[in-house]
């Protein structure tokens, strides 16, 4: 069995002219898992051939708008193009956020199709999980604004493959999820100091590891050179994601 993920977008808080805002999908043998959505999450699924009708999870990580800004034309596209039978299942991290969802949707005078549906993440395995398994693991991102609001990273468990998503992450490293071993691990690279916490990255146990949610300060040859030269160290491969690039495990 094969994982095919692919990283939308890889820009840190705010569009660059190299990269978009953050959503990574996952395809899996029957189903696909859509985690964040940035814009332009949906224009993005459509340039790499996505099956739409496949994209039947969606999980928001936090309520920061480069996360979920991407939701309006993703819900419309869904509630116009797809069958009657169609069902979209979205978690997000703040309940209460579903309420400015569908009024933001209201605003464009659009019926909401009832087949989506909304529903509260809590730490720990999510239910109803057909095929697979997800975990969600308490980070403390808000900390950076000295703001406490619940942010999470994602463990995906599918036939025997284990991928981690680390979200978004303090500036003092303190929520990085240690110790979870991992085929792949996909980490964001704009809140903290690369060099300083790569010892901690060092001993995690991962196959490979996939930079994404890239800051300004890594972008342009010079910064890549010099991202390239501290990855080096680490003891297992890692690379520097772009827009649309693919992961296969």
């Amino acid at each position: 069995m094969t994982l095919r993920i692919i990283t939308l977008g890889t820009s840190h808080g705010d569009p660059t002219i190299e990269r978009f805002n953050a959503s990574t999908l996952v395809e899996m043998p029957a189903t696909s898992l859509l985690i964040d959505c940035g814009t332009p999450a949906l224009a993005q699924l459509r340039r790499c051939g996505t099956d739409l009708a496949r994209v039947r999870h969606l999980v928001i990580t936090h309520m920061h708008e480069d996360h979920f800004g991407g939701l309006p034309d993703l819900l419309k596209y869904q509630s116009k193009r797809m069958p009657p039978d169609y069902e979209l299942d979205i978690w997000l991290p703040e309940p209460e956020a579903e309420e400015a969802i569908r009024a933001f949707y209201a605003l464009a005078h659009r019926p909401l199709s009832p087949n989506i549906r909304f529903h509260g993440i809590q730490a720990g395995p999510f239910t109803g999980l057909p095929g697979y398994a997800l975990t969600a693991i308490p980070t403390d991102h808000f900390s950076n604004e000295r703001k406490s609001f619940p942010s999470y990273a994602l463990l995906l468990d599918c036939g025997g493959k284990r991928v981690l998503f680390t979200g978004d992450l303090s500036v003092d490293f303190h929520d990085f999820p240690r110790g979870i071993s991992a085929d792949l691990a996909f980490c964001e690279l704009t809140h903290f100091h690369f060099e300083r916490y790569l010892p901690v990255l060092a001993e995690q146990k991962f196959g490979r590891l996939v930079f994404t949610h890239i800051g300004d300060e890594w972008h342009g040859e010079e910064n890549v050179a010099r991202w390239a030269a501290i990855a080096g160290k680490l003891p297992y491969p890692s690379v520097m994601a772009h827009d649309l690039d693919t992961f296969t495990i």
